[in-house]
């Protein structure tokens, strides 16, 4: 039997929660002591000023964004917000992609030089503004579905999906860090996994470990599956040199 306000483990039929001191048949409120953030309120706040608002709270104070973060009100906004900033950091990535690009061919012989980059830069100009945008949204609805289901397995999602989104949208937030040239996208992306594990354990109210556990297993998860494709694939390539040799 697990509190439903605090996420830990209780005995069976125990009336009140022995960490929180909550009734254990009590139903949490959702919604209780949360508000939006300035993003939602850009009536108030104003486009940009919504968006510098959430953007600062989030980076300076995350465990109170989160911990006020209401989980209900639709799923665009923290849609758009996620879009917005994992754009931004993917121009940012891209520009010094091609600085390092112009480094790199300015060492290579005029021939080869040339039309090789150019056919890159182009093809990666039209990528980004047609396709990455659609590639965010699917990546965004897809990680909040795999951290779904494994907070599901620990019962630590005490709210529904939308809290879950809303997590992973407004945790893309470092990627304005890919300003930072060469390690300015992965410090982001591990300033990002941690604003997620905060953000599960303040949104759906449950525990530290529960959040971290569904954040951290499915990496892990991928790690192992992709050493054992690797070791598959070394093993196939060395049968094949054997068989070669013989």
């Amino acid at each position: 039997m697990y509190c439903p306000h605090c996420g830990k483990e209780m005995a069976e039929g125990q009336p009140f929660c022995p960490y929180c001191g909550n009734r254990a048949g009590e139903p949490v409120s959702r919604t209780e002591g949360r508000e939006a953030p300035p993003w939602e309120n850009q009536d108030e706040h104003g486009f940009f000023g919504g968006l510098l608002k959430t953007l600062r709270s989030i980076i300076f104070a995350p465990t109170e964004f989160f911990k006020k973060m209401t989980v209900t009100g639709g799923l665009v906004p923290p849609l758009l917000y996620g879009l917005i900033l994992g754009m931004i950091g993917a121009m940012f990535q891209y520009f010094w992609k091609i600085i390092l690009q112009g480094s790199v061919e300015s060492l290579l012989p005029p021939g080869i030089s040339g039309g090789t980059f150019d056919m890159i830069n182009n093809g990666g100009i039209a990528f980004m503004a047609f396709a990455f945008p659609f590639f965010v949204i699917l990546w965004l609805f897809l990680v909040s579905g795999i951290l779904h289901v494994f907070l599901l397995l620990v019962k630590g999602a005490n709210a529904g999906f939308e809290a879950t989104f809303r997590t992973v949208c407004y945790s893309e937030s470092p990627y304005i860090l890919s300003v930072v040239p060469l390690c300015g996208w992965f410090l982001a992306w591990i300033w990002s996994l941690v604003l997620i594990i905060i953000g599960l354990k303040e949104a759906h109210r449950t525990t530290g470990g529960k959040a971290a556990f569904a954040a951290l297993f499915p990496l892990v998860l991928c790690v192992i599956v992709g050493m054992m494709f690797m070791l598959m694939f070394m093993g196939v390539v060395a049968a094949s040199i054997g068989a070669m040799m013989q």
